[in-house]
């Protein structure tokens, strides 16, 4: 599952990445045909990436989110979880150990 989602997110990041080329390429074809000046190529092709960027950044956050609930759906812990729990664990036993005390 936790492929799945990381495939998911590559494939997205090279999404954007190809974006990212076919935009130069339309840029520069409108360029080479006179219709827009090279700083006009430039700032509109700035001003695509960074949406597409933040746009990728949405669905990256929303991916989590996802998943996140899937794992709560599905009664799994997560490693921080795990973690937090076993140092609670501990912690507690240190307490009941000071408070009752084993010779043993």
């Amino acid at each position: 599952m936790i492929d799945l989602v990381k495939k998911t997110l590559l494939a997205g990041v090279g999404l954007a990445v190809v974006t990212k080329d076919k935009v130069l390429e339309s840029m520069d074809e409108l360029v080479e045909k006179g219709k827009i000046s090279r700083e006009e190529a430039a700032a509109m092709t700035d001003k695509i990436v960074a949406e597409g960027e933040a746009e990728t950044e949405k669905a990256k956050v929303e991916a989590s989110k996802l998943f996140a609930e899937m794992l709560h759906r599905a009664h799994l812990v997560t490693a921080d979880q795990l973690e937090a729990l076993e140092n609670r664990v501990t912690e507690l036993e240190g307490r009941l150990h000071r408070e009752f005390p084993n010779n043993d």
